[in-house]
């Protein structure tokens, strides 16, 4: 543990701007929304209203989790909990990799190891640095919600249960750091357990199954019950897990080799195989791992999802306020059922998921040329165009796959589940006028990339965390109309074509051009910029 102070001030000065970001985000997003509901609901009798229509509503529970308690902050962990549990345990995944494995990756770790530094030190200062924001996070929103006038009670288990998942999956993460010897790889491993736990809560909120919640860190936080009559022993399978796993990681820091991963990583053939004596070849080589990883996720998320269509209870009159807001904002027809409209939020769900997809793959780019290796490759008949154009076209043909995949298995689940034929083509449609949309998103990271290169991954980041959450989240909360919000959302413009809505292919030309000619700026500043 020697140096582990010194780490912990240094990985703190790395991460002034970021960490500063994702509190103050996750903050205002559960502050934020607290102050939205006073304003939207000030009576009590509103208050108890609102939630009687949207307690026991499973296609609304399947999004937000259940609700708990009386009043505002019934209404306040109702909508925006989940979204708070989420994004600590993505913050914690990506703090805990990068002070971790990428800083082993990169030699910066060998580096401060020659000097007088403890085997465990980057661990303990890594989980330190991300622990700190998590509980900072919780303590920010708990300090919050007693200025608007929550119990104490109710305001510290709600800080509590946003830092829970974070201690989790931050340790969670310093362990997949142990496993292998790429960042990329141990970000995946932690990403893939975060995603597991999701879905388990989000099928068991969304079908009924809610002993489903006792296996997910997330579903622990909603197993508190902050906002209700807190349950404060369920506290003692996030604490006992993250001990758990913090244990298992500190012991396979003093058993592998600096550098290297637990899992063993297979030698090559001695001589390159034909297809990597081109661009495209290599590009494959580096993307097919992952590529086929998202793929296999995708599957089993469509499949998943969908088979709790079926089961969605229809709301004659389209019920009370809640429910007719639901209908407004994503059927496009007085004809959609509730289980269309919930397919069309599954498949937009999928889609905004799908978007991280070719903006991972350019931020690879990136990640070859600040490692040497573009430029080894560049120092051949390569140039910089099909370079980037190899990777790209991944990019592109990845996030279509997934999609696809996802399509393939949610239409054959409900078309199963349904006994009609008709909805196969259906659900598969609705996934794939999702891609160019995602294609978007992508084509940003390319822009900055070219032009902004040391900004990327901030950049990409931003613009996917504010796809996801500006027009749903962050608008509202910002006093911004859902409607204009959303503006800037590319999914927002696609047709609902699985709720009510007419296929048109305007819109997907419209955004696949968009996307030609981000992509296309940002390969003309590639060009001519130093690399670098």
């Amino acid at each position: 543990m020697t140096g582990a102070g010194l780490l912990f001030r240094l990985f703190l000065r790395r991460d002034r701007v970021l960490l500063p970001g994702w509190i103050g985000l996750i903050t205002l997003l559960v502050i934020g929304t607290a102050v939205q509901y006073a304003g939207l609901f000030p009576t009590a009798e509103l208050q108890r209203a609102f939630l009687t229509e949207v307690t026991g509503n499973a296609a609304l529970s399947a999004f937000t989790g259940q609700a708990h308690g009386s009043g505002l902050p019934a209404l306040t962990g109702w909508k925006i909990s989940d979204i708070a549990y989420a994004l600590t345990s993505l913050m914690a995944i990506l703090i805990t990799v990068r002070h971790t494995r990428a800083e082993e990756e990169s030699g910066r770790a060998e580096l401060l190891g020659a000097g007088v530094l403890g085997r465990h030190a980057v661990l303990a200062a890594a989980l330190a640095l991300t622990w700190t924001a998590a509980l900072g996070a919780g303590l920010l929103i708990a300090v919050g919600l007693l200025v608007l006038g929550f119990a104490l009670v109710n305001a510290v288990a709600f800080g509590i249960a946003v830092a829970a998942p974070g201690l989790v999956f931050g340790a969670l993460a310093g362990l997949t750091a142990q496993l292998t010897p790429r960042a990329r790889t141990a970000t995946a491993l932690a990403a893939t357990g975060f995603g597991l736990a999701y879905l388990l809560r989000f099928l068991a909120d969304g079908s009924g199954v809610l002993w489903l919640r006792w296996l997910s860190p997330t579903g622990w936080s909603h197993l508190l019950q902050p906002t209700g009559d807190p349950r404060w022993a369920v506290l003692l399978l996030p604490l006992t897990t993250t001990a758990l796993l913090t244990a298992l990681a500190a012991n396979l820091v003093s058993r592998r080799d600096h550098g290297a991963g637990v899992l063993a990583t297979r030698t090559g053939p001695a001589v390159a195989a034909p297809g990597l004596s081109s661009a495209f070849g290599l590009a494959w080589r580096l993307h097919r791992g992952q590529l086929l990883g998202w793929t296999a996720g995708f599957a089993v998320a469509g499949a998943a999802t969908a088979a709790v269509a079926k089961g969605m209870p229809e709301i004659a009159g389209r019920g009370g306020p809640a429910i007719r807001e639901f209908f407004r904002r994503y059927a496009a027809g007085p004809e959609a059922g509730i289980a269309d409209t919930y397919l069309w939020l599954i498949m937009l769900s999928l889609g905004g998921v799908a978007a991280l997809y070719p903006m991972l793959v350019t931020l690879r780019l990136r990640a070859e040329e600040t490692d040497g290796r573009a430029e080894l490759t560049l120092s051949t008949t390569v140039g910089r165009t099909r370079w980037a154009l190899s990777h790209l076209a991944f990019a592109l043909l990845g996030t279509a796959s997934m999609l696809l995949s996802g399509g393939l298995t949610a239409a054959t689940v409900h078309t199963l589940s349904t006994s009609d034929g008709a909805q196969f083509g259906r659900v598969l449609l609705g996934a794939l006028v999702q891609v160019p949309a995602a294609w978007t998103i992508g084509a940003v990271a390319v822009l900055a990339f070219g032009f902004l290169p040391r900004a990327a991954a901030a950049i990409s980041w931003t613009v996917w965390l504010l796809t996801n959450l500006v027009g749903e989240q962050l608008g509202p909360v910002l006093g911004v109309d859902y409607w204009l919000a959303n503006q800037i959302v590319p999914f927002h413009h696609i047709p609902k074509v699985l709720s009510g809505g007419e296929f048109a292919t305007i819109p997907l030309l419209a955004l696949t051009a968009v996307t030609l000619l981000l992509a296309g700026t940002g390969l003309f500043g590639l060009r001519r910029r130093d690399l670098g």
